[in-house]
């Protein structure tokens, strides 16, 4: 620890050629060099006594490089040495890190119902009847899932306000709404079928578009779009 202390106030050019990003990058490869060797090599240089080297550990500290994602303004300027161009740089690789993320997603489309039971297929197991939301745009791209009721045994309690609240916070197009049907059997009830025209009413008024009503059962399921109810 002395030793790393040492060499964050050296120069670089009074740093062994080996302790160095650049030359190790080009040496062995940029695989070998750890998180703060990385940002050391992007940032280029440091602050005020103390060398790139030291800067990017400070920035790192009890933190993964991929922890930049998360990091604000506000966080980086507090750090004695680091003005806005340098905590902007910095920022700016969190960015980066966050876009190649989240390209590297894959996007889940519903193009049929069988796509969304196999999305849901963990429902069968469930011992509890659950409702499910999922929201879509307009390509139907999942947006979020979330739960939105949980009932005791085969009992479930809806409310539609809870569907629509998600719905606006994702700004989503259309509604797919699952439940499990524990019993096995994946038959919707009268119940079941009134909820789903009442649900389907308010989405209209509000905007929303109500794309199919699954009931999932132990081995099968209920389409509301493929039996003409939606």
């Amino acid at each position: 620890m002395k030793r790393d202390k040492y060499i964050y106030k050296l120069k670089l050019k009074d740093i062994p050629n080996d302790l160095l990003p650049r030359e190790k990058a080009k040496k062995f490869g940029l695989s070998t060099l750890s998180d703060v060797e990385i940002l050391a090599l992007i940032l280029g240089n440091g602050i005020k006594n103390m060398n790139v080297l030291g800067l990017a550990n400070l920035i790192l500290k009890n933190k993964r490089l991929n922890d930049l994602k998360s990091m604000k303004l506000e966080d980086l300027t507090k750090i004695k040495g680091v003005g806005e161009v340098k905590a902007l740089q910095i920022l700016a690789i969190g960015e980066l890190l966050k876009r190649a993320n989240e390209e590297n997603e894959e996007k889940i489309v519903f193009n049929s119902p069988n796509d969304v039971f196999k999305y849901l297929k963990d429902l069968r197991k469930a011992k509890q009847e659950k409702m499910i939301a999922l929201y879509t745009n307009t390509s139907n791209e999942l947006l979020g899932s979330e739960t939105v009721a949980i009932g005791s045994l085969n009992i479930l309690s809806v409310k539609p306000r809870d569907i629509f609240i998600y719905a606006l916070r994702y700004n989503a197009y259309g509604i797919i709404i699952a439940h499990n049907h524990p019993e096995g059997e994946a038959k919707p009830s009268k119940e079941d079928i009134n909820f789903t025209k009442k649900v389907q009413l308010l989405a209209k008024e509000l905007g929303f578009e109500i794309l199919d009503h699954i009931i999932v059962g132990k081995k099968d399921y209920f389409s509301f779009l493929n039996n003409n109810l939606i």
